[in-house]
C-alpha cells in the first residue's frame, strides 16, 4: 500500500512538472500583420485560404525570424488607418511621406516600377502631363508618387483591381491605368493576355514597397528581426523570385521581348 501511494505521488509530481514545462514552452503570442486586400498582393481564394505575394512574404518572415505571425486582410484604407493608429503591429505598403510620419519604416521589401497602361490600338501620349482631362484608373487608396497625387488635370478613377481597370480599358471608359508592374504583370497573366494587347510607359522607376511597424502597437525588437530577415531574402534573391518569379523585376524591354 505504501509503495502504491509513493508511485501515485511520483506520478502526480511528474504530471505537474510536465504541465509546468509545457506552459513555460508555450508559443509566444503571434504578431499581427494587417495586409491590403488587393490582388495579387494579398487575397482570399475561393476555398477561403489567404494567398498572394504578401501573405507568402509574411510566412517566410515568420520562418526566418522564428516569430509567429498572424495575418488579416483589410481594405487598403483600413490598413493605413490601423497602422497609423497603432491598432496592429506591422504591414506592407508603398512608401509615402505621409505614412513615414505616422508609422516606422522597418525595411524595404521590393522596388517596383509604376506603369501607365493603355490598349494597343490607341495612340495618345502615355504621359500625365499630356493626358489632359482623360480618365486614369488606379487602385483605390494607393500612393503612386507625388506627380499623380497632386495632379489636378487627369480624372482619377478609383478601382478595386487592375483586372477591373482592364475591363474599363476594353470598354473605352478610361484612357489608361496607373499601377505597379507586379500588379499589372500578374493581372495580365491571370487573364490569359499578353503585353502585346497593350502599350505602356514607365511613370515612376523604383517605387519602394516597405514594411512598416506601428509606433506604439509593435515591439521594436520584432522589427529588427524582420529587417534582418528581409535583408537575408534580398541577398539570396528570394524577394525578387517571390514577387516576379524567375524573370525578375519588370522592365520595358523585358515585357515586350517575353510576350
Amino acid at each position: 500500500m505504501y509503495r502504491f501511494l509513493l508511485r501515485c505521488c511520483a506520478g502526480f509530481l511528474a504530471a505537474l512538472l510536465a504541465t509546468g514545462v509545457a506552459v513555460a514552452r508555450a508559443e509566444p503570442e503571434a504578431v499581427m500583420f494587417s495586409l491590403p486586400d488587393v490582388w495579387p498582393w494579398a487575397y482570399e481564394s475561393a476555398e477561403g485560404q489567404q494567398q498572394g505575394s504578401l501573405v507568402e512574404l509574411a510566412r517566410r518572415l515568420s520562418d526566418i525570424s522564428g516569430i509567429p505571425i498572424r495575418t488579416k486582410l483589410r481594405p487598403l484604407r483600413r490598413v493605413i488607418m490601423e497602422i497609423s493608429n497603432s491598432e496592429v503591429g506591422f504591414t506592407f505598403l508603398f512608401r509615402s511621406p505621409e505614412l513615414d510620419e505616422k508609422a516606422v519604416p522597418v525595411g524595404k521589401v521590393i522596388d517596383v516600377n509604376l506603369l501607365l497602361l493603355a490598349m494597343a490600338d490607341t495612340d495618345y501620349p502615355l504621359n500625365l502631363n499630356k493626358l489632359g482631362r482623360t480618365r486614369v484608373a488606379f487602385i483605390r487608396g494607393t500612393y503612386l508618387g507625388e506627380a499623380f497625387e497632386y495632379d489636378q488635370d487627369v480624372v482619377k478613377v478609383p478601382v478595386s483591381s487592375v483586372s477591373q481597370a482592364i475591363d474599363l480599358l476594353k470598354m473605352q471608359r478610361i484612357s489608361a491605368v496607373l499601377a505597379s508592374d507586379h500588379n499589372i504583370l500578374r493581372s495580365i497573366q491571370q487573364r490569359g493576355l499578353t503585353f502585346r494587347d497593350f502599350r505602356y510607359r514607365q511613370h515612376v522607376t523604383g517605387q519602394p514597397a516597405m514594411m512598416y511597424r506601428s509606433v506604439s502597437g509593435s515591439n521594436p525588437a520584432h522589427g529588427e528581426k524582420f529587417a534582418q530577415a528581409l535583408q537575408a531574402m534580398e541577398r539570396s534573391g528570394e524577394l525578387n523570385r517571390l514577387f516576379f518569379g524567375q524573370a525578375g523585376p519588370v522592365s520595358a524591354g523585358k515585357l515586350l521581348s517575353a510576350n
